[in-house]
Parts: C-alpha cells; structure tokens; sequence
C-alpha cells in the first residue's frame, strides 16, 4: 500500500471534446492551462487545470465503459457524503458523457515523503490519526464493513498453499501453513464504526503548501476499525526505506494500534503479504502499468514486517 511506477495518462486534450465541454460548460469558464499528473495505477487522465478567471480545478477521467470506471463513480459517491472537516479535496461535480470525469477542488502541494528523517513524516501521521477521529462514527451508511470488504481478498496465503509457485520466498514457503493460520487472525479486531480509507500511501496523499496532509482517491473505502488503515502504512514505510523495528514504533505506538492484541496486528501484516504475494502474480491490468511491480515489491516489504514480528513473539 508507494508504487515504483506510474500509470501511462491520457492528456486532458486526449478525453473527448463533449466530456470537455461539458466540464468547462459547468465550471462557466474555459481552460487555459492543463496540467498533467502522474500517480496511482489507474490508466485516466488527471490534470490540474486553470480557468480563464483564475480558477483552478482537478479533474480526473476515463471512459465511461472502462473497467475502472466504476471505481471512479463510486469514489464519488463517497466524496459526495465525507464531511466539510474531512482531510480530502472537495468534489464539486461529475459529468457522464464518453468519458466518466470527477471534478474536484485543486490542491497545491505534492506527494509526501515517508523516507527516514523527512518532515513530512510526522504530518502524515497526525493526518492519519486526525482522519479516524473525524471520521468516527463512520458517516457514510452505504459502504461495505471492512472484514466483508477485504476478508476475502486477504487470503492469498491460502490460495498459494494449493500449489506453491516455484519462485515463492524460501522461507514463506518453509511457513506457509503459519502464514495460511496466521492470515485470518485480524478478523475479530475489524470491527469498529470509522470510515477507513482502505488504501492509504503516499500516492494518495497531497502535502499542501501549508504543511497539512490531503487524502485523495476514495474509491473503496469501508467501515471498521481505526487501527487497520494506521497499521496499514507499515509497508510503505518500509518501501521508503525504514527499518521493521523503527515503522513499528512510528505506527505500534499509535493509540489506535497500541489498543489491539499483537498477535492481531502481525496476521494483518500475514495477511497484506499474502494478498500482495497472490496479485503480483495476475495478468496485468489493463492500462495500469507497474502495478504487479508495486505488489511484488509491497509482498516483500509485508513479508519482513511479518517475519520481524514474529521474532518478537
């Protein structure tokens, strides 16, 4: 959950004319400037654009018949419902023409760094803290429950035992019956009434310029417990570069984590090295280029989380 590689955008002069005009036609002003941003895996357009009287926007689209454009409707339906107090950009409006476009109040900043030793470390965990606070009692009533939601799609050990690739890791090979016992025993500690992200890394957030951290891309998001998104920025810690011990005290130490059994937060991590181990190994996505790279390198980083918890059990 810090991708290697971007996802391959249109441009915005790619999505097509009526979907454009449609969007300048409710904004009441042409653009003059697009801006194209990379990030995430998914194969749309994302452009911040200036408007003729100096407003600025940031719309993503694809088409409409695209796979991931559901995904896209229902990051706005979320965005549509989150609080005004919420951490995320606003959603000023979508259009449906060829394309599927979400349009959303601009955000000045960057992609933060979670490499040791950065400022922007600490941001974002306030930022995280601050969205299970502001987002508790869960203020969405339609969104999935978290153990409905990933319990399914964090089995991968499970589905790996029933024939072991040959390149699979020595020694998760050597444990897989641990892991497969293991991948499970998070489920009685999902339960809780926040809306949870369900994806958070540094490619879905914003720096601003006044230091505050953004979340963005709201496409699955879930009800339960706090400490599932918190834990879950572990192997993106690692991904930039941390060692195990020290993520686990920027993360374990969280009010949130601190409350759960241990043995409850390494089957979490059992389980994300599991699911990341089983999806790089799928087809390619269409259009979301170097996702299964990012999933081979998240298994790695979930795997070491795992093993260095259970040397300290």
């Amino acid at each position: 959950m810090v991708p290697s590689a971007r996802a391959a955008r249109p441009a915005w002069r790619d999505v097509p004319e009526s979907t454009r005009l449609s969007i300048q036609a409710r904004l009441t002003a042409p653009v003059v400037q697009a801006l194209g941003q990379a990030g995430g895996f998914t194969p749309g357009a994302a452009s911040r654009l200036l408007l003729a009287d100096g407003r600025r926007v940031f719309v993503k689209a694809l088409p409409a018949d695209h796979p991931s454009a559901a995904a896209y409707r229902a990051e706005a339906r979320v965005c549509a419902q989150l609080p005004i107090e919420a951490p995320a950009p606003r959603l000023l409006f979508t259009v449906e023409k060829e394309w599927t476009a979400l349009v959303f109040e601009d955000v000045d900043g960057r992609e933060p760094s979670l490499r040791p030793g950065s400022p922007d470390l600490a941001a974002v965990l306030v930022a995280v803290g601050g969205l299970a606070r502001g987002l508790t009692p869960c203020p969405l009533s339609s969104v999935p429950a978290v153990l409905d939601d990933l319990g399914p799609l964090l089995q991968g050990w499970s589905a790996l035992r029933v024939d072991p690739p040959a390149d699979l890791d020595p020694w998760a090979r050597t444990h897989l019956d641990s892991l497969v016992a293991m991948e499970t025993a998070w489920h009685p500690w999902a339960d809780g009434d926040t809306l949870l992200h369900n994806d958070l890394r540094p490619d879905n957030m914003i720096r601003r310029l006044d230091g505050r951290i953004m979340v963005v891309d709201w496409a699955s998001p879930a009800r339960g417990a706090a400490w599932l998104d918190v834990a879950g920025l572990v192997p993106a810690l690692l991904m930039a570069g941390h060692e195990p011990r020290h993520a686990e005290r920027l993360v374990t130490t969280r009010p949130s984590v601190a409350s759960v059994p241990a043995w409850a937060v390494t089957g979490f991590a059992a389980a994300l090295a599991g699911h990341w181990e089983w999806s790089r190994r799928l087809p390619e996505s269409d259009g979301a280029c170097g996702l299964r790279r990012f999933q081979a390198r998240a298994a790695v980083a979930a795997l070491a989380w795992f093993r260095h918890r259970m040397r300290l059990s």
